[in-house]
């Protein structure tokens, strides 16, 4: 497969986070909901891990799919995203015609910036909540297969899972 791609914000620095599951985000709202306590408050959520960088996540994939050698990590530097933001923006102010659909590409690059420059990161143990880990999300999908998934890093079919299987058996 192709490198894991992530963000460098430079100095070896990437964006961290602690992910919460579906079941275990699921299982979060409905205890919001159902205690009162938590009625017209905030609560910043994440999963049970600790916070873990994009680099990080890359290596665990690697680690997972029991790959060999280093893991294959692509960090593209995060001045990228001023390029094409900036490129966004001027063709849309000097396009007045094409400017709408532009300003909003533009605005949908400094969004996507927004999240790959800032942790996405809970660090009080009373905002981790759940049970399954990232470890534990990669291998299940490696082991099960997985249907296309935006918003996941890790992909996965029944034929994968075969393959999986017969190369490491049933450990």
């Amino acid at each position: 497969g192709g490198p894991f791609v992530y963000f460098d914000l430079g100095g070896g620095r990437t964006a961290a986070c602690n992910p919460i599951s579906e079941p275990d985000l699921a299982a979060a709202l409905l205890d919001q909901i159902a205690d009162d306590a938590h009625k017209n408050t905030y609560w910043n959520l994440g999963g049970p891990d600790a916070g873990m960088a994009m680099r990080d996540q890359g290596a665990l994939i690697h680690d997972v799919l029991r790959k060999e050698g280093d893991p294959k990590l692509l960090g593209v530097p995060i001045g990228l995203f001023d390029v094409i933001i900036g490129g966004l923006q001027g063709t849309a102010d000097l396009l007045s015609s094409l400017g709408g659909k532009l300003d909003d590409a533009a605005e949908l690059g400094r969004i996507g910036k927004y999240y790959a420059v800032e942790d996405m990161l809970t660090t009080d143990p009373a905002e981790k909540y759940g049970r399954a880990t990232l470890r534990e999300h990669y291998e299940y999908i490696a082991e099960n297969g997985q249907e296309y998934d935006p918003y996941t890093t890790v992909f996965g079919s029944a034929e994968g899972k075969k393959k999986f299987q017969e190369k490491v058996g049933d450990k």
